[in-house]
């Protein structure tokens, strides 16, 4: 490029593609590394040019038709020289308004002669000029024709960015010598031809920045998932899997969470409209777990009195939190020593803000053995917590519906300075087991992916991991394992 260039000085893009002998994309690339360096500089320049179109103005043509008759002529003679009565009329209407023609209403039938030839001749000039290329010699009385023509889209106009690049001082200096030629490459063929004689290898800038690449990759909350089923996985746990769409019975009734709790309103959860789950009757678990809500059944509870209806635990919802695979899975391993986990998206009906999305990644897991307590549960959370690469984790004492005792996860954020909500955790409560079947201690958690993954990046806002930013997505730093 440099080579071509100090000869001229100065060349056109076009003229540079052309004498350089390399592709378009090829001479880009150049310019854009030159012009950084400060060796070559690049001038942009706009042209316009117009030109006329296929059809001539029709108030043209009808006054060439009335000036080529030799006296009057007739309306119905011009009418059968145009396409159409529109534009007859259109051009009729012009040429009389411009004062070129003149109608004589009292001859029978009315004639048109011609009034005034400066008109058509000063438009027949713009039309000469435009055809020569000689349009910016225009007179101002030319111009405002040629701009109705433009309007009229009977002159076409083109605008043109023509890119001049020419040669600095700096470039002419780093330009190797006309006399002097270079190899780009040694290959078998010019080792074996002798082409290499008394030509030189060109320079190589060794220090130069390699390109950047940005090679395709897995979205950053897909890799935490990864490393979360990992962490699961090395402990001892199956992964679970669901739908998402569930009844109400396993999504709130069979975890003791009364059927007029505020938290199975439309405001907060999303209800399948006019969907339901016919086959829920009041048999087997579902009978236990209906007694267990209006009279305690044999938990040694209460209840929360009044009458169970079947109708709201049939009700279809998109699950709310991972629990109802996990309480699934309860029902059908009974007493037996269990480890199970589930990583999928729940959905809350929340307003969006910085802590809360409509969906998001929840992991639940649970634990079912003898003799298994509230140590053994803060024992293993801070080991898996601590196997995510957090330290800074802390239990406090909480409440939720289906776990006595509770336990609030927390941890410590960077970025707010302050301690922020993982997740709940606790013992399942017996109002939530017995009818189940499983007469053993149950030990259950169900933090959110995105706040674990806040805490992971520094980050303040939810929202931010999926806001498609690119300059994230290609800095932040590759997950292990990933």
């Amino acid at each position: 490029m440099l080579s071509t260039l100090s000869a001229p000085g100065s060349l056109d893009f076009d003229s540079l593609v052309r004498e350089a002998g390399l592709q378009v994309d090829q001479v880009r690339r150049a310019l854009s590394w030159l012009s950084s360096k400060g060796l070559v500089e690049t001038n942009e320049a706009k042209t316009t040019s117009v030109e006329m179109g296929a059809k001539v103005p029709p108030e043209l043509l009808l006054f060439e038709k009335v000036q080529s008759s030799s006296g009057a002529v007739t309306l119905e003679s011009l009418r059968g020289s145009f396409e159409s009565a529109d534009e007859f009329s259109a051009a009729l209407g012009r040429a009389r308004g411009h004062g070129w023609i003149k109608i004589d209403q009292k001859s029978s039938p009315p004639a048109v002669s011609v009034e005034d030839s400066r008109g058509p001749k000063a438009m027949e000039a713009v039309i000469e000029a435009v055809r020569n290329g000689e349009d910016q010699s225009l007179s101002d009385d030319q111009s405002r024709i040629l701009v109705d023509l433009l309007r009229r889209g009977l002159v076409r106009q083109d605008e043109k960015t023509v890119l001049s690049v020419s040669i600095t001082s700096a470039g002419r200096i780093a330009a190797p010598p006309q006399t002097e030629e270079y190899l780009d490459r040694l290959t078998p063929a010019v080792l074996a031809t002798g082409a290499w004689r008394g030509k030189s290898l060109r320079p190589i800038d060794v220090e130069a920045k390699a390109p950047v690449f940005y090679p395709g990759r897995r979205h950053p909350v897909r890799d935490f998932i990864r490393e979360v089923k990992e962490a699961y996985i090395s402990m001892g746990f199956t992964e679970l899997e669901g739908e998402s769409v569930h009844p109400a019975f396993w999504n709130f009734d069979a975890l003791f969470i009364p059927q007029d709790h505020p938290g199975r309103e439309m405001q907060d959860t999303f209800y399948i409209e006019g969907m339901s789950d016919k086959k829920l009757a009041r048999s087997g678990v579902v009978d236990r777990v209906a007694a267990t809500h209006e009279n305690g059944w044999r938990t040694g509870s209460r209840g929360w009195g009044g009458i169970w209806r079947v109708e709201e635990a049939r009700r279809l919802v998109l699950r709310t939190h991972n629990t109802v695979l996990t309480v699934k899975a309860l029902s059908e391993s009974k007493d037996k020593e269990t480890r199970v986990f589930a990583v999928s998206k729940v959905y809350r009906n929340e307003n969006l803000d910085y802590k809360h999305l409509h969906e998001f990644y929840q992991m639940d897991g649970i634990m079912v053995g003898e003799g298994l307590n509230v140590r053994h549960l803060m024992g293993f959370l801070k080991e898996f917590y601590k196997k995510l690469g957090m330290k800074d984790v802390k239990l406090w004492p909480s409440y939720f519906p289906y776990t006595e005792p509770s336990l609030q996860v927390m941890g410590y954020s960077d970025v707010a300075k302050d301690w922020v909500e993982l997740g709940g955790s606790g013992v399942f409560r017996p109002e939530v087991t017995l009818p189940l079947g499983v007469k053993v201690p149950v030990l259950a958690w169900g933090p959110g992916i995105e706040r674990l993954m806040l805490l992971r990046f520094g980050m303040s806002d939810l929202r931010e991991l999926y806001g498609n930013d690119l300059s994230w997505l290609r800095s932040r730093p590759e997950i292990a394992g990933s």
